[in-house]
């Protein structure tokens, strides 16, 4: 029998080849486990929550073969877990974002089977969000300070490991601190020594620019100082001692020793890495790094110094809001005094536009006598 075989010498389609091998890949590739995701400062990891407590993470790297890593709370930018509903990851991402009526809405949505049927750790991110939202949201407008500062307590009572522990805590105090009631915030501050390096010089700061902000200008001095010389290992704690050397250099200034001040904050900016452009709270810190020395310079009667450090936060490290504020009205102030009209009122205008509940907005609008 002979067999006719000049099909084979004719052109193959390949129309059909790669619907096939996609096919075939399908067949043969593992399927792709869902993964809780934990976004840390050096990027984000997929793989397993295996266990959580107030100082740390215990993760499950995919790909790890089973080993898993303790991550400091400190470490970590955000959680989110496979199995908890959308509407709680949609919600927690608006929270970050500062849209707290929209992810309050978001939350709303979340039905009461989905947090029956919820594991605990479910629950307690749910019982987070809800908290920050109205914590933050209490801070930021004024509004119902009791409210935000009695859903942050519910929620410290009820997850006591909780991963958001001293995030609340620290929020409870934010919450004192605007209620007037400063020895309250200065008891919650205190409590973040508790936690991981950089949590204990946090704790320090914060009491520090407390007391700056009580007008114990002295006392917040030597506080900030401590802290600024804390040990720092980790990155986080080298951040947070910059923030205290920063809060340093502004006691300098109210307690009439600009020059001081300045040659601080020209040597932390020497050794500061420069932050990446994602890097939000980096790009902010060096806002308020220039704005402070900007301060400086002005009380050091260096008003061109000035003028150059107070440019460099609008032009270059715009990002924290109070720092841009505070450089754009110290700009139509020195455009003004330089005889530049066109560039003070375009200051002004732009500070109007983008900070209108700012204090240094409602500066503007204070009568001239």
């Amino acid at each position: 029998m002979t067999l006719d075989c000049r099909i084979a010498s004719r052109p193959v389609s390949r129309a059909w080849l790669l619907p096939l091998s996609c096919l075939l890949l399908g067949w043969l590739s593992p399927p792709v486990a869902a993964a809780d995701r934990l976004v840390t400062s050096e990027g984000p990891l997929l793989g397993e929550v295996v266990g959580m407590s107030p100082e740390a993470v215990e993760f499950r790297e995919q790909g790890s073969k089973g080993r898993s890593q303790q991550i400091p709370v400190d470490a970590i930018v955000t959680l989110s877990l496979q199995s908890e509903p959308s509407r709680v990851t949609e919600a927690r991402q608006l929270l970050e974002q500062g849209e707290f009526e929209a992810a309050a809405a978001v939350l709303a949505e979340v039905t009461p089977v989905e947090l029956e049927v919820a594991s605990a750790a479910v629950r307690g991110e749910h019982a987070y969000v809800t908290a920050a939202i109205a914590g933050r949201q209490a801070v930021a407008t004024g509004k119902d300070l009791a409210g935000g500062l009695a859903a942050v307590t519910d929620f410290l009572d009820r997850f006591s490991r909780s991963i958001h522990r001293f995030e609340l805590i620290e929020l409870a105090g934010d919450l004192e601190l605007a209620a007037g009631r400063p020895d309250a915030a200065l008891a919650s501050y205190r409590q973040l020594a508790q936690g991981p390096p950089s949590l204990a010089i946090r704790a320090a700061r914060r009491e520090g620019e407390t007391l700056l902000a009580l007008g114990k200008t002295a006392e917040a001095a030597a506080v900030l100082s401590a802290a600024a010389e804390s040990p720092a290992s980790d990155e986080n704690s080298r951040r947070e001692r910059a923030a205290a050397s920063i809060g340093e250099a502004s006691c300098l200034i109210r307690l009439d020793r600009p020059a001081e001040a300045v040659t601080q904050i020209r040597r932390l900016l020497a050794t500061m890495e420069p932050p990446a452009a994602a890097d939000k709270e980096g790009q902010q810190q060096l806002g308020r790094a220039y704005a402070t020395l900007g301060r400086a310079l002005l009380a050091n009667h260096q008003e061109q110094d000035g003028l150059i450090a107070y440019l460099t936060v609008d032009l270059v490290h715009s990002s924290d809001p109070e720092s841009h504020a505070e450089a754009l009205y110290r700009l139509q102030e020195l455009w003004d005094q330089g005889r530049y009209p066109q560039r003070a009122s375009e200051a002004r205008r732009r500070l109007e536009a983008d900070y209108p509940e700012s204090a240094w907005a409602a500066r503007l609008r204070r009568p001239v006598h």
